[in-house]
């Protein structure tokens, strides 16, 4: 998703509610062009689509977006406007890279409704979910030492795709872990008990790849791991 500055957002944010959503409207069930939507809406200037292109761009849309709505309302669009808090997505667009991790587990399926900003919504709640675990783990895996934010993942206890939206965004269902722990952690290598300490998969070559077992649980500030979600995941990796 493309990283808008704040000149691009500071004019977005300018705009009134039924511009952007006329824009919306244009490029998601009509196709039409960035430039073209320029010329049709008064409002705005011809500059080479640029300004289109912040508008659907604030909003998590891209090119792959472009005439995927054919059922699309314009009213449904300004309605849907209206819920959008637009000072969250100031701050999920001008975080760094580092920090807006959004894992490429977060695939919507039909049983998340039809709602056409649930990617945005989608990919700003897993950024606030992240901000907060990194405050609450401390900048710090969980397992080890590694605090490089680049190798930092929010790992889900019950998996994205079975949690509920609410679930999703619920800091006792995710644990600050590095890339290799959250690896180990998903493909139920390990897991935990309701007491945290860890548990090793005797199905796995711990020793083979080299990858220590005396590892211990480091709790966070607040919110520590749901024992309901860490049973869910115990059940479905076989450790009970």
């Amino acid at each position: 998703m493309a990283n808008l500055d704040r000149r691009r957002i500071n004019f977005v944010k300018r705009l009134p509610i039924d511009v952007r959503a006329q824009v919306l409207y244009l490029f998601l069930k009509e196709g039409i062009s960035n430039r073209k939507t320029e010329q049709l809406i008064d409002a705005l200037n011809e500059e080479d689509g640029w300004q289109a292109w912040s508008v659907i761009h604030f909003y998590g849309f891209n090119s792959k977006s472009k005439a995927r709505f054919p059922t699309l309302t314009l009213k449904r669009i300004k309605d849907s406007l209206l819920n959008v808090n637009v000072e969250e997505l100031e701050e999920f667009h001008l975080a760094n890279s580092e920090e807006k991790e959004l894992s490429s587990k977060i695939v919507f399926t039909e049983n998340d409704g039809k709602d056409v900003f649930r990617t945005i919504k989608g990919r700003q709640g897993q950024y606030k979910l992240r901000k907060a675990l990194v405050q609450n783990y401390r900048s710090k895996c969980g397992l080890c030492r590694i605090n490089d934010p680049k190798l930092l993942i929010t790992s889900h206890i019950k998996t994205w795709s079975t949690s509920s939206a609410n679930e999703r965004i619920d800091t006792t269902n995710a644990i600050l872990l590095c890339k290799l722990h959250d690896a180990l952690f998903e493909y139920g290598y390990i897991s935990f008990t309701d007491n945290y300490e860890v548990l090793y998969s005797l199905d796995y070559d711990f020793e083979g790849q080299g990858i220590a077992k005396d590892i211990t649980f480091t709790k966070p500030v607040r919110d520590f791991p749901s024992s309901v979600f860490l049973r869910e995941h115990r059940l479905k990796h076989g450790f009970e």
